[in-house]
């Protein structure tokens, strides 16, 4: 009868929400300022765990995909959905130079650093993000912006990936975070 206790805590284990083992990732620090475009900034605090540095140091590559939503906010009706934009942060690192590569999606660019504060600083960090949307925003109105972040599934070998389906355990998201603002 111990056997089968051993095996229900397994599997037990193995289907715990993701969401329950990253209770702690979230977005703060989140800045709007409006000009003709809309600036951003934000920081995801939490977003690190122990398996997602072994994963990065161990030179696997990983990303984080944000999502940012942008709604004008109507009395007694729905939302107008003025549009969603995404972009990734992704970190490689290279055990050779000892150096970590960060592409940051938004700005086209890569850097090089090998800080791991400084890496964990670029990956968690949106700067000024510029968002253009499909509509001029008015003055008086009331706008709501949603932003969430998301672990990207780190992509193996087919069968590495069917060997080690537990490592689908590091991919984390958010919530939403909302910030109401008029210009």
């Amino acid at each position: 009868m111990g056997r089968f206790k051993a095996v229900y805590l397994v599997v037990f284990l193995l289907l715990v929400p993701v969401n329950a083992l990253c209770e702690d990732a979230r977005i703060d620090d989140v800045t709007v300022n409006y000009n003709s475009d809309l600036n951003l900034s934000f920081t995801v605090k939490g977003a690190f765990t122990e398996d997602i540095i072994e994963a990065i140091n161990s030179g696997i590559p990983t990303s984080f995909t944000f999502i940012v939503e942008l709604y004008r906010t109507r009395r007694m009706w729905f939302d107008e959905h003025l549009g969603t934009w995404r972009f990734t942060h992704t970190v490689r690192y290279d055990s050779l130079k000892e150096e970590y590569e960060v592409e940051l999606g938004e700005k086209k660019s890569h850097v090089r650093t090998k800080d791991f504060k400084e890496m964990k600083r670029l990956m968690v960090r949106g700067e000024n993000f510029t968002i253009k949307p499909s509509k001029k925003l008015r003055e008086g109105e009331e706008y709501t912006l949603k932003i969430k972040a998301e672990l990207d599934t780190i992509k193996l070998p087919f069968f590495l990936d069917y060997m080690l389906f537990f490592v689908r355990l590091w991919d984390f998201e958010t919530d939403w975070y909302t910030h109401t603002f008029s210009p």
